[in-house]
């Protein structure tokens, strides 16, 4: 029994770092530059959803105002905020005489109520999404909205990475973030888009009130992005979704400040594990989980005899190569250089912290801006 058990073990191992590889392989086989930059932009509206974010919003507005072209509709939606946004907001717009930007009251609680408040009150086809912690590249809604020259496109998505900060600790969530990238380009590139950030999502009014929105998840604090992607891919077609892992579409985000923040947000996003309708989600949270569990635990299995130590050994030095190499392609796309030393201690951290997580996203017990689920 115990045999079968070890060799078990050491197959999980195994089978992580060969898909690794093998999707390092398929990253390279997803293109760029396949959507051009048109002469003349779809009519568009941004909308941005917030809640509590007035620290934020001193260096966001401005920001916005250089990013965003001066003739794009921009509808910024306040969750029932608690502290100045709102002030902050209204006076940046009338000091600057910004015609093209409004601020909204929600109509209800939650991200998805005032997405939906927003959505409602755009004028435009296409709508782009995006969050108030972001940095946004130059010309960004034009390379977001390009593939929607398509009239098959329904919905683009693009990649979210952390920048800025300082410490080991931000650069772990760069090289976390790779992987998120990575995931999602090739389950978009072989038509079975997982996941997506509505920090960086397009897609046209028409897609949304087809497929019926967010009816059906609307009670779930969390996954405006993901539950409205797999609708579309579903009822629409997963031909219907682009994904647009190129430097021009890159979305940074802050990074979290702590562990207990990562935890945080990452039981958030992983709850929804069993709200989804198919196989996909839950399986891929659990082979997640499995993963981890099993490279936790060799700090114990190496202790029980010198052959399961060195076998732990090669698969650590495996682990640091295959990782360091296929996320290193991920992040050198978008212009990031990380050191070896990142990945080697962030292979360390990641499957303790995805540990600490579990029981909250299992639970589904989470707090956010001020909410609890």
């Amino acid at each position: 029994m115990v045999p079968l058990i070890g060799l078990a073990y050491f197959l999980v191992l195994g089978v992580y770092l060969a898909i690794l590889l093998l999707l390092g392989q398929e990253w390279k086989n997803i293109p760029t530059g396949q959507y051009p930059v048109g002469s003349q932009r779809l009519p568009t509206t941004v909308l941005l959803p917030f809640r509590n974010e007035a620290k934020n919003m001193v260096d966001l507005l401005p920001h916005l105002l250089l990013r965003l072209p001066a003739d794009v509709p921009l509808m910024l939606i306040d969750d029932h905020s608690e502290d100045d946004a709102a002030r902050i907001v209204t006076t940046f717009i009338l000091t600057h005489q910004l015609k093209h930007w409004r601020y909204l009251k929600s109509e209800g609680m939650g991200k998805k109520a005032a997405l939906s408040t927003g959505i409602a009150a755009a004028s435009t086809e296409i709508l782009l999404t995006t969050d108030a912690d972001v940095q946004l590249p130059e010309g960004w809604v034009d390379t977001m909205t390009a593939p929607f020259n398509l009239p098959g496109v329904q919905m683009v998505a693009g990649p979210v990475i952390s920048g800025g900060g300082s410490g080991f600790f931000a650069r772990f969530q760069q090289v976390e973030w790779a992987s998120i990238i990575l995931l999602t380009g090739i389950s978009f590139h072989q038509k079975n888009p997982l996941m997506c950030s509505g920090a960086n999502l397009a897609f046209r009014k028409e897609a949304f009130r087809q497929v019926g929105g967010y009816r059906g998840n609307a009670h779930l604090l969390s996954g405006d992005d993901e539950f409205l992607m797999k609708k579309v891919a579903r009822e629409l077609g997963a031909a219907a979704l682009v994904y647009l892992p190129e430097l021009d579409a890159l979305v940074e985000t802050q990074p979290l400040s702590g562990h207990m923040d990562w935890i945080s947000q990452r039981s958030r996003w992983a709850s929804k594990w069993n709200a989804h309708q198919g196989s996909a989600h839950w399986l891929s949270a659990g082979a997640l989980a499995l993963i981890s569990l099993s490279q936790v635990l060799t700090w114990i299995v190496a202790l029980i005899s010198w052959k399961f130590f060195a076998l732990l050994l090669v698969f650590w030095v495996g682990k640091f190569v295959a990782e360091s190499t296929v996320l290193g392609l991920v992040l050198r796309r978008f212009n990031k250089q990380n050191k070896p030393m990142d990945f080697f201690l962030s292979g360390w951290l990641y499957p303790c912290l995805v540990m600490a997580a579990l029981p909250f996203a299992i639970l589904g017990k989470y707090s956010w801006k001020g909410r609890k689920n």
